[in-house]
C-alpha cells in the first residue's frame, strides 16, 4: 500500500493528483487490476473525470 500526502495552500483547492498516483501505480509492479483510493479526512474529498 502506498500512501500520497497532498498539502493546500487554501480553505477551497482542487489539486491535480493523477501523476502521483500514476508513478504510485508504477512502482508497485502490479500489471493490471483496480486502483483504489481512499480519503480519510472528514473536510477532503476525491473526484473523478474522465
Amino acid at each position: 500500500m502506498e500512501q500520497i500526502e497532498i498539502t493546500t495552500q487554501s480553505r477551497k483547492e482542487f489539486r491535480e493528483i493523477t501523476s502521483q498516483v500514476q508513478e504510485a501505480v508504477r512502482r508497485s509492479g502490479v500489471r493490471e487490476g483496480v486502483c483504489y483510493l481512499f480519503c480519510p479526512h472528514t473536510t477532503a474529498g476525491l473526484t473523478v473525470n474522465e
